[in-house]
């Protein structure tokens, strides 16, 4: 099976030493559906390259005060549904 940018292949410790983004953040930002990391059989979380491009999207939003509903617009508007 070759590797894409929608095969999750990263641990939710490795996507937040990748993005930046603290861990809890990233919980916040999976429980607020921005983000639909895919689970494995232990029910582990597992982000694709594209999954880490929508986070730090998610990132540059929030550290410019953006307030959530904002941060959905706008990646709809973005073609990030």
């Amino acid at each position: 099976m070759a590797r894409t940018r929608e095969t999750p292949c990263y641990n939710i410790g490795t996507a937040s030493r990748l993005t930046g983004i603290p861990v809890w953040t990233l919980r916040w930002i999976e429980r607020h559906a921005l983000i639909h990391p895919k689970r494995t059989g232990g029910n582990q979380r597992l982000f694709s390259e594209n999954d880490l491009e929508r986070l730090e999207a998610i990132r540059e939003l929030m550290e410019r005060r953006v307030n959530l509903e904002g941060i959905r617009i706008i990646l709809t508007m973005r073609g990030r549904p």
